[in-house]
C-alpha cells in the first residue's frame, strides 16, 4: 500500500489515483496518522456490497434443496475411551 501525506496527496491528487486504480489503495496520512484510503472504483462497489445471509444464498440457489436428507440419526453416541 502506498501512503502520501495529505499535502503531498492533494499535490500530486492524479498519481495518487492512477495508483489507487492500477495497483493497490492508497494510505493518506494527516499529521502522521492514517487519515483516508483511496481505492479503485471496482474495490469500492465490492466491498461496499451488502453482505448477504446463509438463508438468502440458499434460497437463490438454482438447484432444489427440498430433496436433502437432513434426518438426524437419533443413535446413541459411541462409547469414549477417557
Amino acid at each position: 500500500m502506498g501512503t502520501w501525506q495529505l499535502q503531498e496527496a492533494k499535490q500530486q491528487f492524479s498519481k495518487v489515483a492512477a495508483r489507487a486504480a492500477t495497483r493497490h489503495p492508497q494510505l493518506v496520512t494527516k499529521h502522521g496518522k492514517p487519515f483516508v484510503v483511496i481505492v479503485d472504483a471496482a474495490t469500492w462497489q465490492r466491498e461496499s456490497e451488502p453482505r448477504r445471509s446463509l438463508l438468502e444464498v440458499l434460497q437463490d440457489c438454482p438447484s432444489d434443496l427440498t430433496d436433502l436428507p437432513l434426518a438426524r440419526s437419533h443413535d446413541l453416541p459411541r462409547p469414549a475411551k477417557l
